[in-house]
C-alpha cells in the first residue's frame, strides 16, 4: 500500500507541475505560486521537510502520521480552493477576456458575413437571459428553418448552406448565447443550467420572431440544443436534422481535448487540436485560422454541458429526426457506433458521410441535399 500512495503522490505532483507551467505561460503568476506550493506539499520526498518547516518540529517522527496526513490534506484543499478562485477570478462581466477581444471577434464575424450569399437582416431579441442575435434571410413567405450552429463558432458558419436552404426556407440562424458571437447574457450570474432552460429560451426566441412551428437543423452543440427544444416543445418542431450532434457520443473526450489546449496554450498543442477538431480540412483551416486561437485563449464559454442523453430521453423524442455522422468526425467518434446508439429513437434516419465534424462547411452541397430531401419529403 505504501508504494501505491507513493506512485499516486508522484502522479498528482506531475499534474500540478504541468499546471504550474501552464499558468506561467499564461502569465498567471499568483496561480503559479499556489501550484508550486501544491507541488511541494504533494511531492513524496517533501513530507519530512514539510513537517519540519511548516509544522515546526525538528523531529518529524514525533508527529502522529495520521494527524500529519490530515493537516497536509487540509492545506492541499485550501490551496486547491485558492487556485480555483484565482483561475475563475471574481464575478465575470463577460465571457471575453477584454473588450478588445470582443471587438476582434465582431470584426471577424462581420468580415465573414460579407460572404453571406443572400440578403439578410440582423435582429436582436430581448429574452429572459439577455440579448439574442438572429440572422434572418430567405423568402419571407417560406416555411421557417431554425439554424443552430456548433460550439465555438457562430451563425456566420451557415454561410456555406444559406443559398441552397434559403431558396426553400425562411432562415433563422441564432447565435448561441454563452459563446463567441453577437448573443450575450445580460447577467453572468443568471445563465442556463440545463436542457429545459435551453428549450425554454428557444421557445421564447421563436415566439418573439412570430414563429409557432419550424424545421430545425443543429450542428454539434446546436444539435444538442435542437434535441432539447424538440424534447420539451415537440409541437413547435416539424422535423429535426442533427449534424454530428453532441449529447449522443463523444462529449467527454472532446471536452478533455479542448480543455487541454486551453490549459496549455502551446502553439503545437493548439494547432494539433485545431487539426483534430476540423479533420485537417483545408476549407476549415482557412475559415477558422483567426477565430480558433482567439477562442482557445481569450474566451471562457458559459454553456450547458452537452452530456449524453439517456435511453429513456432518446426514446421520448416525438419528431422525425435525421442524424448525419461523419466518418472523420473526431469529436463524435466511430459513426457506426453513433448510428447504433440512436436506433431506439421512434422516428429516426441516419446517414454517414465522408466528412469531419463541421460537415456543413466541409461538404455543403451533400449536406444541403440531405437536409432538403428530408425536410421536403411527405410525412
Amino acid at each position: 500500500m505504501k508504494y501505491v500512495w507513493l506512485f499516486l503522490g508522484w502522479i498528482i505532483t506531475a499534474v500540478f507541475l504541468m499546471l504550474t507551467i501552464s499558468m506561467l505561460m499564461l502569465a498567471n503568476w499568483l496561480a503559479a505560486i499556489v501550484l508550486i506550493l501544491l507541488v511541494l506539499l504533494c511531492m513524496p520526498p517533501s513530507a519530512g521537510y514539510v513537517k519540519k518547516r511548516i509544522f515546526g518540529t525538528k523531529d518529524p517522527g514525533r508527529i502522529n502520521p495520521a494527524v500529519f496526513q490530515l493537516m497536509r490534506l487540509f492545506l492541499i484543499l485550501v490551496l486547491l480552493f485558492l487556485f480555483g478562485r484565482l483561475l475563475i477570478g471574481g464575478e465575470a462581466a463577460s465571457i471575453y477576456a477584454s473588450p478588445e477581444v470582443k471587438e476582434e471577434f465582431f470584426r471577424i464575424y462581420d468580415e465573414k458575413m460579407e460572404e453571406w450569399p443572400l440578403p439578410y437582416e440582423d435582429l436582436f431579441l430581448d429574452t429572459g437571459y439577455g440579448r439574442v442575435h438572429v440572422i434572418v434571410s430567405g423568402r419571407e413567405t417560406a416555411p421557417p428553418l431554425l439554424l443552430l450552429h456548433a460550439s465555438g463558432v457562430s451563425s456566420w458558419s451557415w454561410k456555406f448552406n444559406a443559398a441552397a436552404l434559403g431558396a426553400h426556407f425562411r432562415l433563422l440562424a441564432v447565435d448561441l448565447i454563452g459563446g463567441p458571437g453577437k448573443s450575450e447574457y445580460a447577467d453572468l450570474t443568471k445563465i442556463m443550467e440545463n436542457g429545459r432552460d435551453q428549450a425554454d429560451l428557444y421557445a421564447e426566441i421563436c415566439t418573439n420572431l412570430g414563429v409557432q412551428k419550424s424545421f430545425v437543423a443543429g450542428a454539434s452543440e446546436g444539435g444538442f440544443i435542437g434535441t432539447n427544444y424538440a424534447l420539451y416543445y415537440p409541437e413547435r418542431v416539424e422535423k429535426l436534422v442533427l449534424l454530428g450532434p453532441m449529447g449522443y457520443s463523444g462529449a467527454a473526450k472532446s471536452i478533455f481535448r479542448i480543455s487541454l489546449a486551453q490549459f496549455f496554450p502551446l502553439e503545437l498543442i493548439q494547432r494539433n487540436t485545431f487539426n483534430w477538431a476540423f479533420s485537417n480540412s483545408p476549407v476549415l483551416t482557412e475559415e477558422y485560422q483567426e477565430w480558433f486561437p482567439l477562442l482557445m485563449n481569450e474566451v471562457r464559454p458559459m454553456k450547458v454541458a452537452p452530456l449524453p442523453f439517456s435511453e429513456e430521453i432518446r426514446q421520448s423524442l416525438q419528431v422525425p429526426v435525421l442524424f448525419i455522422f461523419g466518418r472523420r468526425d473526431n469529436l463524435v467518434g466511430d459513426p457506426q457506433k453513433a448510428e447504433s446508439g440512436v436506433q431506439d429513437i421512434p422516428d429516426v434516419r441516419v446517414e454517414i458521410v465522408d466528412a469531419g465534424h463541421l460537415m456543413a462547411a466541409e461538404i455543403p452541397d451533400e449536406i444541403n441535399s440531405y437536409i432538403l430531401s428530408f425536410f421536403q419529403e411527405p410525412d
